[in-house]
């Protein structure tokens, strides 16, 4: 191997980069890790970015705020960018009393915190259910939400049998062995190697009764809400041509058709969207953000 004679600080980047190691430059290193305390525990938090508009990125449940690394280069020259472990998940961990609603008001303490009035969600999955409280009980606070793999949370979108299956499933999941449940789980979030690489990683950072735990607050969180009370604001649904998540591609489909909203298929992708197809997704989520701002 060759390298330039110069500054030590050339050399040493061409060395970390003939050695695989990635090279961060000045402004990706100027995403400053943050937290806000909680009676149940610190909330973990980082910011990024340089626009005067906002974007919070919010992962799904048992994945973590890395599930967005991907979008952060794209929209950092845009927007002001805020990704976050969810309380009982990633960094934020161990939380005790993890619910939806919880999770929901300690975002609106993140935008307390940082003197945000209103913000762009990005919400993945579970992240999409708590984008949608949000802007239920803040509704002044959102412009607009984005939802991947997630489904609405009014209850006319649930039969009788739809709402059983979602209590039943944490009782299914204590039958599986751990390894074979966490495997199961990555394999079916992800359409890539490298995302099922992440999932999984993600995933054992979890005990088997924490991930019983989180999947039962979740299921039982969307259906606290008994009521078909519009969101009132604008709203994006996207989802993976992949995603075989219980009936996510129907409950999308659906909520898109009542409610004439657009709906965006991302190819090549499943239940973990905007990581399998960074760049279509991060294109068209552009393309939306960039007109609902102009509006």
């Amino acid at each position: 191997m060759h390298y330039r004679l110069g500054r030590f600080g050339q050399l040493r980047k061409e060395v970390k980069k003939s050695l695989g190691i990635a090279v961060l430059t000045k402004k990706q290193k100027l995403m400053e890790h943050k937290l806000i305390e909680s009676e149940h525990g610190p909330i973990q938090y980082w910011v990024s970015g340089e626009g005067n508009d906002y974007i919070v990125f919010t992962h799904g449940a048992l994945m973590d705020g890395a599930l967005f690394r991907y979008q952060l280069d794209f929209f950092k020259k845009d927007f002001t960018l805020i990704t976050w472990d969810v309380p009982a998940h990633g960094r934020s961990r161990p939380y005790p009393h993890f619910s939806l609603k919880e999770a929901a008001d300690r975002l609106i303490d993140i935008l307390n915190q940082e003197e945000i009035k209103r913000v762009h969600l990005v919400g993945q999955s579970m992240g999409g259910y708590i984008a949608q409280i949000v802007a239920r009980e803040y509704t002044e606070r959102v412009k607009s939400i984005t939802t991947i793999g997630s489904s609405p949370i009014q209850p006319r979108y649930y039969s009788k049998l739809d709402n059983w299956l979602l209590k039943l499933t944490p009782s299914v999941l204590r039958l599986y062995p751990y390894s074979l449940l966490v495997r199961t789980i990555a394999r079916q979030v992800s359409a890539r190697e490298e995302g099922r690489s992440y999932a999984l990683q993600t995933l054992k950072k979890h005990s088997k009764s924490e991930i019983v735990n989180i999947m039962k607050e979740v299921y039982t969180g969307i259906q606290e809400y008994r009521d078909d009370k519009a969101l009132g604001v604008p709203i994006y649904i996207t989802y993976g041509e992949h995603d075989k998540t219980g009936k996510v591609q129907a409950y999308c489909t659906e909520w898109a058709k009542r409610e004439h909203l657009p709906l965006e298929i991302i190819p090549h992708a499943a239940h973990n969207a905007n990581m399998d197809n960074p760049l279509f997704f991060n294109r068209v989520l552009k393309n939306h953000l960039t007109r609902w701002d102009k509006e």
